[in-house]
């Protein structure tokens, strides 16, 4: 392998696919990232046999060849070389490359291409549709935060991948709230599906879409979903197992519907938060709604505040306590700038959507007082 390339494509593939790098370490050639130039093209790959991400760079290749290279002595030389041409050349002695620029040389000892594990486009998948990858970017964004970090419940660390006709659902839930944002797409193979993501696969596909892709390629089969740009592949195993039926927990009525600006209910609850009181590791806020106003108010051993908001407001008056984290998490990613907490008692789940439409719903469960 013999290639010439320039630091920004070395770098952008490395961003691109560093994350899904092993660092179990349990088989080495994982810890690496796989280089193979063909057809004026840099493949770079890496995976921990999770997760697997592929990108391709344009170089100048004078000789076909692949190398496993270690990752992180890889990216933090190429992080800190000059900004100017590249020559990566194999070495068959030392199983490595070596790199010059200027009038300097480094050599990387590797591992042999053949090593390293195929990672599959999944051609002949069970299932195949397509989503603008802008649309898509803001579903995994709004939904992913919601998800568990506990891998005792593996379920609850991923997504609810929901599609039925051209309807896609994301969903997800840590079992004290839930996420769920719909949109449309093109159905290219199989109408119905039910898959659960990873959570954290989904925020890659997310991280490493580029703006100016305008579709998202999405296929695979019941172990495996992949992701594919113009330029990149994510594959991902599925998790194994059973979804909660979320249409069961999100209410249909409510005694209590306020309307908001998004910006005031946020910029309140993060003043609130600071003086919250800490109960288990939760952040306690109070919200008690009473002649056309929202109270918020919280009170640690540091301070108190109490603050009144003007709101629209249909129903009953009500007194209920909420985690202020998992309000802030919503409000950060709402795009809208009006929204809807709709409530039904003060031990039942509010409901936060958007002011404007009707595509995302986001349940938070109260805390006792």
């Amino acid at each position: 392998m013999k290639i010439i390339a320039t630091k920004d494509n070395l770098q952008y593939g490395i961003n691109t696919v560093q994350k899904a790098v092993s660092t179990k370490n349990t088989i080495p050639v994982l810890s690496g990232i796989r280089l193979k130039a063909v057809d004026n093209k840099l493949y770079m790959a890496a995976t921990d046999l999770e997760i697997g991400i592929e990108c391709f760079v344009a170089v100048q290749v004078l000789e076909e060849g692949e190398i496993v290279l270690p990752a992180r002595q890889f990216s933090e030389l190429v992080r800190r070389l000059p900004d100017t041409k590249i020559a990566i050349n194999y070495i068959d002695s030392i199983i490595g490359v070596e790199i010059k620029y200027n009038d300097a040389e480094v050599n990387i000892k590797g591992w042999p291409g053949d090593e390293f594990p195929v990672i599959p486009d999944l051609e002949e998948g069970e299932y195949h549709f397509e989503i603008n990858s802008t649309l898509f970017k803001n579903m995994v964004k709004q939904t992913v935060f919601a998800a568990s970090s506990d891998e005792s419940r593996p379920i609850f660390t991923g997504a609810l991948l929901e599609i039925e006709e051209n309807d896609f659902k994301l969903i997800t839930t840590d079992t004290h709230r839930l996420a769920l944002r719909s949109s449309k797409g093109n159905i290219i193979k199989n109408n119905n599906i039910n898959l659960i993501i990873p959570a954290k696969a989904l925020a890659e596909v997310s991280r490493i879409i580029q703006e100016d892709d305008e579709n998202i390629q999405i296929k695979g089969n019941n172990n495996q979903i992949c992701f594919k740009s113009s330029d990149t592949l994510l594959i991902s195993r599925l998790i194994d197992g059973r979804f909660p039926d979320y249409r069961q927990v999100i209410p249909d009525k409510f005694s209590t519907v306020i309307k908001i600006k998004t910006k005031d209910l946020q910029e309140t609850v993060e003043r609130a938060n600071l003086f919250s009181g800490e109960k288990d590791g939760t952040s306690v806020i109070r919200l008690k709604i009473e002649n056309g106003y929202l109270n918020i108010s919280s009170k640690s051993d540091l301070g108190k505040v109490d603050e009144n908001i003007p709101i629209f407001v249909e129903g009953e008056d009500i007194e209920i306590s909420f985690n202020a984290r998992y309000i802030l998490d919503v409000l950060k990613v709402l795009e809208s700038e009006d929204l809807k907490f709709s409530l039904t008692g003060p031990l039942s789940p509010g409901v936060i959507k958007s002011g404007n439409h009707d595509n995302y719903t986001y349940l938070i469960l109260p805390l006792r007082n």
